[in-house]
C-alpha cells in the first residue's frame, strides 16, 4: 500500500457495487479518506466494516441523484466530515429508460437526467469552491455511448453526452485554479447494469456474454491512474483502454508500482 502523506478527501457515488465499490476500496487501500455515497442508508456497510477493520480511514453519506434539490445540503454534510472535498468522482448512473423512440416514458426520462446529467453539475458545482483550494480532481465516469448512439439508448447516451461535455467544461473553467477533469470510458464492465441491459434484449450490447466483460478492478486502477500527477495533459478529454496510447501509458504505470 502507498499512503499518501497529504490525505486527500475523494467522493465517489454510486459506490453499493460494481466500479463505485471498486474504486471506493482501491482508493480507501491507497491512502486516501474515501466517503463512498450510496442511494440508501447502509448499503455500503460491508465495505465500510471491512475497511475500517484493516485501519482505512471511509464513510458512509447517503447522496440520492434523484433528488438534485438536496444535493447542496448533503455536501455540507460530506465536507464536514473530514473539512473539505479534494476529488469527485461522479460514478452513480442508470441506464433506463431502455426503450425505443416512440416508446420513451417522461417520468423515466426526467429520472435518467437527473441521476446521470444534473446532479453530477451541481455536485461539481457545489464543490467548486473546496476543489479551487486544493487543486482537485474530477473523474467523470463515462461511456462510448456518450459519442455513438445505441438502440434503445436515447437517454442513456444523451445524458452521458451531456456529462461529456460538463467534463470539459470543468477542465476549461478549472485550467486557472489547477483542477482537473477526466472522463473515462471504462467498456463494457462486468456489472448490475450490464446485467439488465442483458436483461432487455434490445440492441448488440445486450448480446455480450458476461464471460467477455471485464473486472471491476480494470476501471478501478484506471481511475486510480487518472489521480496521478503524470495524466494532467488528459484533463477535458474522454479515455479508453481501447485507446492503444492510453493502454500503452497505463501499463506502464502500472508495471512502476509493481
Amino acid at each position: 500500500m502507498s499512503v499518501k502523506k497529504d490525505r486527500k478527501v475523494c467522493l465517489v457515488t454510486g459506490a453499493r457495487t460494481g466500479i463505485g465499490k471498486n474504486i471506493s476500496e482501491l482508493l480507501a487501500k491507497n491512502g486516501y479518506r474515501v466517503i463512498l455515497s450510496p442511494k440508501r442508508s447502509g448499503d455500503c456497510r460491508d465495505s465500510i466494516n471491512e475497511l475500517t477493520q484493516k485501519g482505512f480511514e471511509v464513510a458512509e453519506l447517503v447522496l440520492d441523484l434523484s433528488k438534485p434539490e438536496e444535493l447542496k445540503k448533503t455536501l455540507e454534510e460530506a465536507i464536514s466530515i473530514w473539512g473539505t472535498i479534494d476529488i469527485l468522482i461522479n460514478n452513480g448512473a442508470v441506464v433506463h429508460p431502455i426503450s425505443k423512440l416512440g416508446n420513451l416514458p417522461l417520468e423515466h426520462l426526467v429520472n435518467s437526467n437527473e441521476i446521470n446529467f444534473i446532479s453530477p453539475l451541481m455536485i461539481i458545482n457545489h464543490c467548486w469552491d473546496y476543489l479551487k483550494k486544493s487543486k482537485g480532481r474530477i473523474l467523470n465516469i463515462l461511456s462510448a455511448a456518450a459519442i455513438h448512439p445505441v438502440e434503445g439508448w436515447a437517454a442513456y447516451c444523451a445524458t452521458k453526452a451531456a456529462l461529456h461535455m460538463v467534463n470539459q467544461q470543468a477542465h476549461l473553467e478549472g485550467i486557472e485554479h489547477n483542477i482537473t477533469s477526466i472522463g473515462i470510458s471504462p467498456g463494457m464492465v462486468d456489472t448490475s447494469m450490464q446485467e439488465r441491459i442483458r436483461k432487455s434484449g434490445i440492441n448488440h450490447i445486450s448480446k455480450v456474454k458476461k464471460s467477455d466483460l471485464l473486472s471491476t478492478e480494470v476501471p478501478a486502477n484506471l481511475a486510480l491512474w487518472c489521480l496521478s500527477p503524470e495524466v494532467k495533459d488528459l484533463s477535458g478529454k474522454m479515455i479508453s483502454l481501447n485507446d492503444p496510447l492510453i493502454e500503452k501509458r497505463f501499463k506502464k504505470w502500472q508495471l512502476q508500482r509493481s
